[in-house]
């Protein structure tokens, strides 16, 4: 049997409804299952205070008047000739036993009540957990096809016949770091591809810069590695940094910086 059945059984053994082969198989699951344990005490406990909750039924007056007449009889003697009467069964029993019936009733309602509500709590978190597992791969997905994208990128820009490639080296700060600068001489555009760069603290991130002889140094974009510590950056070379330009990285705020204030950790051989 399914878990699910053992379950819709738990309100009718609540009120004592299932044959004895269909609880005693319940109660074997039972001993087994906590949650079906757990869910069959508070049936109980609901079906209790339905019980104790209903207001007792007063007897009617006919059977008050019968009980008095009794009374009153007890108290005078008996002759051998007196017939004693005894009293009729009050007309008051099928009303009772509707009463009784729709008790039951409501209470088999709420116990519903309270298993579908259940069921419905569960469904929704399912679905609400099953939500945030797609966005988390559609996000997954974004973020490789990007990654695609430059890799397409930067594979076209590096057989371009008018591609110039630089070789970044690694400073003092990242021993283990190295990178490639690799631009269109005619259009600019470039690409940034870094490995072995150091994790950022959350307020830093690296910097790109473009220092051509004899000017002060330009800034480039902001970018951040992922777990592996590599990074793959497009980039638009700026007119004057064309001819003749040192590429270096550095550390700075998360926010950027108009010069360098950070260690250098890559940077391009000075012609």
């Amino acid at each position: 049997m399914e878990h699910q059945e053992y379950q819709e059984r738990l309100a009718l053994h609540a009120l004592d409804a299932l044959d004895a082969e269909e609880a005693r198989a319940l109660e074997d699951h039972l001993q087994a299952c906590a949650q079906c344990r757990a869910e069959l005490i508070e049936l109980r406990d609901a079906a209790g205070l339905l019980a104790h909750a209903s207001t007792p039924a007063a007897p009617g007056s006919e059977v008050r008047a019968r009980i008095l007449a009794n009374s009153h009889a007890e108290r005078q003697p008996a002759s051998a000739a007196q017939v004693i009467a005894m009293p009729r069964r009050a007309t008051k029993l099928w009303p009772n036993l509707i009463r009784l019936a729709a008790g039951v009733a409501f209470v088999a309602l709420l116990v519903g009540v309270i298993v579908f509500w259940r069921r419905d709590v569960k469904s929704r978190q399912e679905i609400a957990q099953l939500s945030r597992q797609v966005n988390t791969q559609q996000h997954e997905l974004v973020r490789d096809r990007d990654v695609l994208a430059r890799q397409r990128e930067a594979l076209a820009l590096l057989n371009s016949p008018n591609a110039k490639k630089m070789e970044l080296t690694a400073g003092q700060t990242a021993q283990n770091a190295r990178g490639t600068f690799v631009y269109d001489q005619k259009t600019g555009r470039a690409i940034l591809m870094a490995e072995g760069l150091p994790a950022t603290p959350a307020d830093k991130a690296y910097e790109l810069w473009f220092i051509p002889k004899g000017h002060s140094p330009m800034a480039g974009r902001m970018f951040t590695i992922d777990a592996s510590g590599h990074a793959m950056l497009p980039e638009q070379m700026p007119a004057e940094a064309m001819e003749n330009a040192v590429i270096a990285i550095t550390l700075e705020p998360k926010k950027g910086s108009a010069v360098p204030t950070g260690a250098i950790y890559l940077t391009s051989p000075s012609s």
